[in-house]
């Protein structure tokens, strides 16, 4: 005969420490791979520093014989690449050696660190791993060989602690900068501001050195630096620098428009970088005619992420109310009768030796029209004074930091 009792169900088991316990395991395991990320990136740092460093001695040994380094990166990248894949090619062999050239790393130095303190809510000790000698078999941290003689001046000294963030593509980037200034700046700031590699890029596509040791307001800079978005956003404010170098194009003394314009149809590669990546030549002298009047924009190129096209006018001399008329009518005829279907309306870019800031904030403040008044430069001021002005920027981006 069947009981009619019902039997009881079994109680649920008390995971309420579930909620304590969870989150400090999960902080555990993303600091660990933190560290083990950031360890992988400096033992690679090392490694080709190294690599180059081998490279370099041998190849000064041969002074007399031009061609002795071709031949060997050429034969070391065979072997390499037979036995430990591609990345041993002969451009990454001649970078390493560059980067060795470049950097120095001080004796002696162990690749150990921790870049995040790892909470430790029980009795857990550190797991800092200094990385062994792989040759010797002896214990202790690797040591770094002094440089070949006549290190160079302009080199930039690697310490671990402080740039511990930065991995080999970083390094291959800055590798394109220019040697001295320029590249000790954007060294500093990806370490200091914890730049991505793709931060680090944009940055100095965007011209930042140039910008902050020409601009005559460095807080103001420091604040659209602050306030600016993501990389995956692209507005046309980004798009633009102030000021632009254009020392390339070698002009002296008094120029007219109708030379600048032909320097930059002459340098015109060189001038597509200066204005940065995704902007494309369109035309010259581009030919309007309103009513019975003929009009020419200086220069007219496309911007792809924009997907628009960008009107450019060449000024000799400041910012006036005049140029701003001047380019409406031109960004209204080509929004009129050149933009194509799926493109977003044109916009416009002076050009000028000074932009006047109080001119360009109450006339660029409302209008039909985007557009963006840049100033630009035939020549770099001295080195003496562009240090200067990095050292303020660097100081007070510090103290910005602080502060928030």
């Amino acid at each position: 005969m069947k009981s009619n009792l019902v039997k009881p169900r079994p109680a649920k088991p008390d995971l309420s420490g579930l909620s304590r316990v969870l989150p400090q395991i999960q902080t555990l395991i993303e600091a660990s791979r933190q560290h083990v990320v950031s360890t992988a990136n400096l033992t690679l740092v090392w490694l080709y520093w190294n690599v180059g460093r081998v490279i370099a001695e041998d190849i000064q040994q041969h002074p007399g014989r031009a061609d002795y380094g071709d031949q060997l990166l050429a034969r070391l990248a065979t072997r390499l690449s037979e036995q430990y894949g591609k990345g041993y090619s002969i451009s990454n062999l001649w970078d390493m050696r560059r980067f060795f050239e470049a950097f120095y790393i001080p004796q002696p130095v162990a690749v150990d660190f921790q870049p995040e303190p790892i909470p430790q809510p029980v009795a857990v000790k550190s797991f800092k791993r200094p990385i062994r000698q792989p040759l010797t078999g002896k214990s202790g941290s690797i040591q770094i060989l002094q440089p070949v003689a006549g290190e160079l001046s302009d080199r930039i000294t690697i310490a671990f602690s402080k740039h511990h963030r930065l991995g080999w593509t970083h390094y291959r980037i800055l590798l394109s900068v220019e040697v001295g200034l320029k590249r000790g700046f954007y060294f500093e700031q990806a370490a200091q501001q914890r730049w991505s590699k793709r931060e680090l890029q944009r940055q100095i596509d965007r011209a930042l050195f140039e910008r902050v040791a020409l601009s005559p307001d460095t807080k103001a800079l420091i604040r659209i630096e602050k306030q600016r978005g993501p990389v995956e956003t692209v507005r046309y404010e980004d798009v633009f620098k102030d000021p632009y170098l254009l020392d390339f194009l070698g002009l002296k003394g008094a120029y007219s428009e109708k030379d600048l314009e032909a320097a930059i149809i002459a340098n015109l590669q060189q001038f597509l970088t200066e204005l940065g990546s995704d902007f494309c030549f369109v035309a010259r002298q581009f030919a309007m005619r309103i009513d019975d009047d003929d009009y020419w924009l200086d220069l007219l190129f496309y911007h792809r992420r924009l997907r628009c096209l960008v009107a450019i006018d060449l000024k000799i001399g400041s910012f006036a109310a005049a140029d701003k008329g001047q380019m409406d009518l031109y960004l209204a005829w080509l929004k009129k009768h050149d933009c194509r279907g799926g493109e977003n309306e044109p916009i416009g870019l002076l050009l000028c030796t000074s932009n006047k800031k109080q001119h360009v904030e109450l006339l660029l403040s409302h209008g039909p029209h985007k557009m963006q008044v840049s100033e630009y430069l035939t020549q770099l001021p001295s080195k003496s004074l562009l240090a200067d002005q990095l050292k303020i920027y660097s100081r007070m981006l510090v103290d910005e930091d602080r502060a928030s």
